[in-house]
């Protein structure tokens, strides 16, 4: 099956998921899936359509027609890389999940996600589009995703999915920069319905100079003053252990999507 259960980490975005394509342009300094997959970084930055995509994704929906979870378009690359626009297999995926009735969760940083927003429309209540936010300018956002859109044209992605009644969330994962993550999280909360927030893992110990219990209760205040809805990852959680949690806000599935709603 191409629509599979996520395991550990990426559990937390969403109980299925699928990758639409193997490798990915945006060249994130930070980005775990080349060494998942065995390759050497040069090569996962060409993406590559998976064999027999959409007749094996056309497949598992017909075996899960109308069931009750939503699929993530994609954890091991971007559903709108530099290949989708040519390609259209995500684009393609979209509208035999449409078909079969399937919830779709969408996670990009391209602002060709919006050519899609006329499938979007035909979700209704069944789709929710994202953009992951790490930075509040461009250079910065040169360095360390070469290849992705800029951050204020994510900005401006959410800004245009929100106008279109189009459900949207924000994967503030990695934080890099704190204050960066705090200014973004609130120059876009008019446009995000969901935030959903981690930290930065592992990367040549500058994780370790972070005080992540300032930084999730500084995010903690202003999302709750505002009424907004968030998760926060268990690694954040964990690095931040005296900060109270409460409720949805470390319930993992608590903002998905759920079985088909009528439009």
């Amino acid at each position: 099956m191409v629509i599979y259960e996520p395991k550990g980490k990426a559990r937390e975005y969403s109980p299925y998921a699928c990758n639409i394509y193997n490798g990915c342009n945006h060249g994130c300094k930070y980005c775990y899936a080349a060494g998942m997959r065995y390759k050497k970084r040069e090569d996962y930055l060409i993406p590559i359509a998976r064999k027999n995509i959409i007749s094996n994704f056309e497949n598992d929906c017909k075996k899960l027609n109308n069931f009750n979870s939503q699929v993530l378009f994609c954890f091991m690359t971007d559903p709108y890389n530099i290949e989708e626009k040519e390609q259209m297999l995500t684009r393609r995926c979209l509208e035999i999940a449409l078909h079969y009735k399937i919830s779709i969760a969408i996670l990009t940083k391209s602002v060709l996600v919006l050519r899609d927003i006329d499938i979007f429309k035909k979700f209704g209540k069944n789709i929710k589009v994202g953009c992951t936010i790490t930075f509040d300018n461009d250079k910065d956002s040169k360095e360390w995703e070469p290849g992705a859109s800029l951050p204020f044209e994510r900005f401006e992605v959410l800004k245009i999915l929100k106008m279109n009644n189009i459900a949207t969330w924000a994967s503030f994962e990695p934080v890099i920069i704190p204050e960066q993550s705090l200014r973004m999280m609130q120059i876009a909360m008019r446009y995000i319905d969901i935030y959903k927030i981690g930290k930065l893992n592992n990367y040549n110990g500058l994780d370790k100079k972070i005080n992540w219990n300032e930084f999730l209760q500084s995010a903690v205040n202003l999302l709750r003053e505002n009424k907004k809805l968030f998760y926060v990852k268990r690694d954040l959680r964990l690095a931040a252990p005296k900060i109270e949690l409460f409720g949805n806000e470390k319930l993992q599935d608590s903002f998905n999507l759920n079985g088909w709603q009528a439009t």
